[in-house]
């Protein structure tokens, strides 16, 4: 891609409408001064800029063609004109391979500081869209370096923002709080209201998974009082208050939130639905209100299965609690399944440990050794995947005690090693 000088953008235009050096000139532009702008001996002001494209404009309009040729255009340079157009081709949501290596030898060729920063953040975009997450925390601190050494800090906000939801989205919610509270310092540092809104929300949920409960709550009144309908997240904001309650076993209060929320809503369709009848379905459960529970559970699965399929699993998992409060682990069974297909079929890693923790549970209870094991297996695989340390331990050391008690020694003793090498 060739971007040209401020000479050649006159010259082409010239060309392409037909016009001589003589039919530019003005008050204020002499034919001497054209000439030397197209061979690039004379930069171009902006008063003779407004004067040139007067001139292009009324020719192109003479010959019904549109332009919308301006001074900024003609005085810009080819470096700024690589970086416009580096920038809008970031903004495509399909942008490809190819483009972005496009867009790297134009930052080489240019210099394009900005654009390099921006591309990496695209770059952990996407890597966080397929779930690579610490490809995308590389290019997202790639980013944060560039933009430091520019200057840019106002651009840091944003950029935390993304760590934050990519650790978390990779469970590790710890980190996560750190990158949030970062994010939440810039902008509101820089006025930032968005990324403040995500900031606050996104903190509130990891303090919530990381069960500080108390600061949740805090956070999330944060959020919701800046914070209103046109908000993407508002109503989640109500969702993840309720869900504080719920956690610190105020079940009363959790309904009454939930059901304050939906008189909230007017669009049978709102995503926050879903997760409104779920967890109205766990409050009931907690509550021992299995009708009415099983009710809203089945009224989430409807939804979910419209509009949130991705999401089905959380309700099916979570229905099995249900089943279990009743000794009913057949159906708990049956459920759980179904809801590990579903996990399976999005890569939900986080429904996938839960469901098969919940199975494990089940099968313990049922003395069903086979089942357990293969559980235990799969387990093993999930934490692996996740670099669950402590958990993977508990698992080898559960595993080992089964065989153990089944006189297996040979496979007890393997698993205690691995146990023991993960002190």
């Amino acid at each position: 891609m060739k971007f040209l000088t401020t000479g050649e953008k006159v010259r082409k235009l010239r060309e392409q409408l037909n016009i001589k050096q003589e039919d530019l000139i003005s008050e204020r532009v002499t034919r001497g001064l054209i000439s030397m702008i197209e061979t690039g001996r004379r930069d171009i002001t902006f008063a003779t800029g407004v004067s040139l494209a007067e001139k292009f404009n009324e020719k192109a309009e003479e010959l019904n063609i549109i332009m919308n040729i301006d001074e900024v255009y003609l005085m810009r340079s080819p470096a700024e004109d690589a970086e416009i157009y580096c920038l809008n081709k970031l903004k495509n949501d399909d942008i490809t391979e190819s483009t972005i290596k496009e867009i790297f030898e134009l930052i080489h060729q240019y210099d394009l500081l900005f654009v390099q920063a921006k591309t990496c953040f695209k770059i952990g975009e996407i890597n966080e869209e397929k779930k690579n997450f610490d490809d995308a925390c590389i290019n997202y601190d790639k980013a944060i370096k560039i933009y430091r050494t520019m200057g840019k800090i106002e651009e840091l906000g944003q950029v935390y923002l993304r760590m934050g939801i990519s650790k978390g989205k990779d469970l590790q919610h710890d980190t996560a709080i750190v990158y949030f509270n970062s994010s939440q310092y810039y902008s509101f540092i820089y006025d930032d209201k968005k990324v403040q809104q995500s900031s606050l929300y996104n903190l509130a949920n990891a303090y919530k998974k990381t069960n500080k409960i108390k600061l949740a709550l805090e956070t999330i009144e944060k959020y919701l009082e800046i914070s209103d309908e046109t908000d993407h997240f508002y109503y989640f904001g109500f969702n993840t208050k309720a869900i504080c309650h719920e956690l610190n076993g105020d079940y009363d209060r959790a309904i009454d939130t939930y059901k304050d929320l939906l008189t909230k809503i007017s669009d049978n369709e709102t995503p926050v639905l879903g997760y409104v009848y779920n967890n109205l379905g766990l409050n009931y459960c907690h509550k021992d209100e299995f009708k009415e529970s099983l009710k809203y559970f089945e009224m989430a699965e409807k939804f979910k299965g419209q509009f949130n399929k991705s999401n089905l699993s959380h309700s099916l998992i979570e229905k099995s609690n249900v089943f279990l409060k009743q000794n009913l682990y057949s159906d708990a069974i049956k459920t759980i399944d179904l809801g590990l297909n579903y996990a399976l079929e999005y890569n939900d890693i986080e429904y996938l440990i839960k469901g098969y923790y919940t199975l494990e549970d089940i099968y313990d209870k049922l003395n069903n050794l086979v089942n357990l094991e293969s559980v235990y297996m799969k387990l093993i695989e999930l934490l692996k995947i996740k670099k669950d340390k402590n958990n993977l331990k508990s698992i080898y050391d559960k595993i080992a005690l089964m065989y153990s008690k089944q006189g297996k020694s040979i496979p007890c003793e393997k698993y205690l090693i691995l146990s023991n090498d993960l002190n």
